[in-house]
């Protein structure tokens, strides 16, 4: 263990929190400036000197604000070989990106650095092959920046997971909030270590460095307690219920969670009825597995959301940041990126009853390909399996709704015709089969992506929506029987639809 009252200072911090369980690498962000300095050379002297610490990476954004800028690129990446640290760097055009998002270069250096930090914990993951769970994005913030993070967040209207936003959470930890500033800087003193000092730290221009060095200071003129104690006490208690609401949120956002394929969404019943404080506590734990953290994922989004599961039936949209879209489909909501409408309807299309798959596709299976024994086809851009069999005695054959079995010899599987008719066995009409599938339900954006089976250009069965030949069911095997005794064969065909 590391003979350092600092460094042992973190590291109980960090195993008091647990902040280290079931993490393999840490992913830590490195400025250059004091604090994140301070934050690689401790962890990369615990993961020396701690077995089992888990693997470092750095990663150094370039704002390109300050001139001093690729100094303290230098700097990081000199720090790093000292270290036996990997080094990662990104460069972004703050002024340029604040500009398309019509944002202040604050909350926009602050998007682009979590963008950074989830790409390299992607990179990390895959490089040392082991989950992307395992990863942690750790920050320098210190005990002193609660204070102004808290305020901050105040005056932009924040609820209690704002205020209490300094908590290390599932994707970032922040190892150093047990220690102070005056502490980070004579541990570097004391150590000679270098880092460079942000001239904007001592200005004004930037909220964080107002409330540091012009607010705090005229609070506690009028404060009976040291404004920063008094916030801390608040935070605290603030955390308490935050926990436990976040607690319950968590129980029933895995009570409402379902999965089809590679793809998940919420049933929207078992949330909309919800306290509010538990709903969008939910709705928000959604979009962080969906798309791995909650940058930018703010209080009016949530609102949208709110709104969009409030609508009965049918399908329905909703666009938020970045592009990404929510989507109320047949009373399930889903969040997907611009180009995943497609994807996400197929799989609830799927979920419900109506297998659907978002690539076009073709399969050609003959009663020779089966007849040494089954083969099964996974397919395109989905988990969908269709799994094809000989059957010589269908008597005695256990039925599901995405079984059929069917006397042709070849077979001819794909996406639906987009237009034309069926007639399903038993009726004596022919149904449009664009009326056909919105009379039923099928979620909007998965009607041209069902699965259908065809033989000699004949529409033979569109699975969860029904048959025009062969059986599904005992009763409708009786039916065929009856219907044509005489082309009865001792070898069918079954296909099995499995999502």
């Amino acid at each position: 263990m590391a003979q350092s009252e600092f460094i042992n200072k973190v590291y109980d911090y960090c195993t008091g929190k647990g902040l280290l369980v079931g993490v393999s690498c840490i992913v830590a962000g490195l400025s250059g400036g004091p604090d994140s300095v301070a934050l690689v050379t401790v962890l990369a002297r615990l993961r020396d000197e701690v077995e089992g610490f888990p693997k470092l990476y750095a990663v150094h954004v370039n704002h390109g604000l300050r001139d001093t800028a690729n100094l303290d690129e230098e700097l990081s990446s000199k720090l790093c070989g000292k270290l036996n640290v990997p080094f990662v760097k990104y460069s972004f055009d703050v002024k340029e990106e604040a500009a398309k998002l019509g944002r202040g270069l604050e909350d926009t250096g602050r998007i682009l650095r979590y963008k950074a930090f989830d790409e390299a914990a992607v990179k990390a993951s895959g490089e040392l092959n082991i989950r992307r769970s395992e990863v942690k994005i750790a920050t320098a913030h210190h005990s002193d920046d609660l204070a102004e993070t808290f305020m901050m967040n105040l005056f932009r209207g924040s609820g209690l997971d704002g205020l209490t936003a300094m908590s290390s959470n599932d994707s970032v930890i922040r190892p150093l909030m047990g220690v102070t500033k005056d502490e980070i800087v004579k541990y570097l003193d004391d150590g000679k270590i270098e880092y460079a000092t942000d001239e904007t730290n001592l200005e004004t221009d930037y909220t964080r460095n107002k409330w540091r060095n012009d607010i705090f200071p005229k609070i506690a003129e009028a404060s009976v307690k040291d404004p920063k104690d008094a916030i801390s006490d608040t935070y605290r208690l603030l955390s308490i219920d935050g926990d436990y609401l976040q607690q319950v949120a968590g129980n029933r956002y895995k009570e409402c969670l379902v999965k089809s394929g590679d793809v998940k969404f919420i049933r929207i019943a078992d949330i909309k009825d919800l306290h509010e404080a538990i709903r969008t506590r939910v709705i928000r734990l959604y979009w962080e597995e969906v798309f791995g953290n909650l940058t930018d994922f703010e209080s009016k989004h949530v609102d949208i959301v709110s709104e969009l599961i409030r609508i009965q039936g049918g399908t329905h949209y909703a666009d938020l940041s970045f592009g990404r879209r929510a989507m109320s489909v047949e009373g399930y909501l889903g969040f997907c990126e611009k180009d995943g409408v497609t994807k996400l309807a197929c799989a609830i299309s799927t979920y419900i009853g109506f297998p659907a798959v978002p690539d076009d596709f073709s399969l050609h299976i003959s009663m020779k390909d089966i007849e040494d024994g089954p083969k099964t086809y996974e397919l395109p851009g989905s988990k969908v399996l269709v799994r094809a069999s000989v059957v010589e005695n269908s008597e005695g054959i256990v039925y599901n709704m995405c079984s059929w079995i069917c006397p042709e010899e070849v077979l001819d599987i794909g996406v639906i015709p987009c237009e034309g008719t069926f007639q399903k066995a038993g009726s004596p009409h022919k149904a449009d089969i664009k009326k056909l599938l919105s009379d039923m339900k099928v979620p909007r954006d998965a009607r041209s992506h069902l699965i259908a089976v065809s033989a000699e250009g004949r529409l033979l069965w569109i699975p969860g929506i029904g048959h025009s030949e062969g059986f599904v069911s005992s009763k409708s095997r009786e039916a065929w029987l009856n219907k044509s005794p005489l082309s009865y064969k001792e070898k069918l065909i079954k296909l099995d639809i499995v999502g």
